[in-house]
């Protein structure tokens, strides 16, 4: 591996620098989520006080799901 001579290391300063200056202006201009879940000591704390979603509600937060026998019985014999 090659040393950066010092046309590169400028470029490589100089995006460093961009990509900084962005991710500032990013969170700068964020705007948090009263409904948003924030991990507390890496660890994220959820109260389950809600009642479960019925069938329909599923379908529409999840979409359409089904299951394949072929795939469950693959899964189960660990893939043989």
């Amino acid at each position: 591996m090659s040393t950066l001579n010092q046309e590169q290391a400028n470029e490589l300063a100089t995006y460093k620098r961009a990509s900084a200056a962005l991710r500032k202006k990013i969170a700068a201009a964020a705007v948090p989520d009263d409904r948003e879940i924030l991990p507390v000591n890496g660890k994220i704390h959820v109260s389950l006080t809600g009642k479960p979603l019925n069938s329909e509600q599923q379908k529409a937060l999840f979409g359409e799901s089904a299951f394949s026998v072929a795939v469950l019985r693959e899964l189960a014999d660990d893939g043989t």
